[in-house]
């Protein structure tokens, strides 16, 4: 097979390239991948690779959720398809601006719950405190490969370390 082939993971099924070491969809290693060596325990066998770091990882490091591997550093990460949630917020505008900065930096982003909640109950309304009482954060995902650049460049950019445009809203 050529390398731009395709195949799929005989773990979860998704299409990865006929060349791969492991899926990056779900951290399976593959026999091609045999002899590699845990990151943290370099005396033990890897069994996976996180999904998101991609360190590899034995038995005991694994954390498998939803049939994928991830660390125990990013176990939290949600994940949906292939993309990580990187940021949440039940601040609409907080998370406006966001999504503008990720955009800005050049991530891909894919929003959920951005739109308005659509009714009043209580003098609330699209606001913070109806927006969390009903569960619905806004979030921003980004393609699982870029999730830890993009978790970097948000952190500056609450740390003030980067200067962002003044938009005009006129």
């Amino acid at each position: 097979m050529g390398e731009d082939e395709y195949v799929k993971c005989p773990h979860c099924l998704e299409e990865i390239t006929s060349d791969s070491d492991f899926c990056p969809h779900c951290g399976v290693l593959f026999s091609g991948a045999s002899g590699q060596m845990c990151d943290l325990h370099p005396q033990r066998p890897a069994d996976g690779i996180c999904i998101i770091c991609r360190k590899l990882l034995c038995e005991e490091c694994e954390k498998i959720i939803h049939c994928r591997a991830f660390c125990s550093d990013h176990r939290a990460v949600e994940v949906q398809q292939d993309w990580a949630r990187v940021f949440q917020s039940t601040d609409i505008n907080e998370s406006e601006l966001a999504r503008s900065f990720l955009e800005g930096a050049g991530h891909k982003v894919l929003v959920q719950n951005f739109a308005p909640i659509g009714f009043m109950w209580d003098g609330g309304g699209d606001s913070a405190l109806s927006r969390s009482a009903l569960s619905k954060p806004a979030k921003i995902f980004v393609p699982i490969p870029e999730y830890l650049q993009a978790k970097e460049s948000l952190e500056e950019w609450k740390s003030g370390a980067v200067e962002t445009k003044d938009v005009d809203t006129e």
